[in-house]
């Protein structure tokens, strides 16, 4: 049977008083619930309560970095209009981390593969200066991904 098992882990996590033991749900199947609870080695470039961001192990552009929620949240699609605030968290915490890194937050791209995505845990995209290559052109074409305003507008609706 292969199937998702939902699982909560409980994480240690540095606070502002020190360290706090934190539970949330995760997969155990998921690579990035294994990388949130630091069982696969990834380079973490940003951490707090509710995200990591690290760099995307193929990518598109000069800076591309992932922003995911510590949570396990499937996709995009799963979110409803109650979540726009998360989404424009993660583009923030994005943003901010890809200026840190050397990025241009003025000429970039956020947002998210739908319908179809490669890992089924909710990660936002943000390339930039832009997306290079006609293979990684497509992938990040409007027919597989949409921006991070294309998606508030699609949860503005749910």
């Amino acid at each position: 049977m292969n199937s998702i098992l939902n699982i909560s882990k409980t994480i240690f996590q540095k606070s502002q008083v020190g360290f706090a033991a934190v539970t949330i749900r995760m997969s155990s199947n998921c690579v990035f619930c294994k990388i949130v609870s630091k069982e696969t080695p990834s380079n973490i470039l940003h951490e707090d309560e509710q995200f990591l961001v690290f760099p995307d192990i193929s990518p598109a552009g000069k800076h591309h970095l992932l922003v995911i929620p510590k949570e396990h949240i499937v996709d995009i699609r799963s979110l409803t209009s109650k979540d726009i605030p998360l989404v424009l968290s993660m583009e923030q915490v994005g943003l901010s981390v890809l200026e840190k890194t050397g990025g241009d937050p003025s000429s970039c791209l956020t947002g998210f593969h739908w319908p179809l995505h490669s890992v089924s845990h909710l990660h936002m995209h943000v390339i930039s200066p832009q997306v290079e290559g006609w293979v990684k052109s497509v992938q990040f074409s409007g027919c597989f991904f949409g921006s991070t305003e294309s998606a508030v507008k699609m949860l503005e609706g749910k």
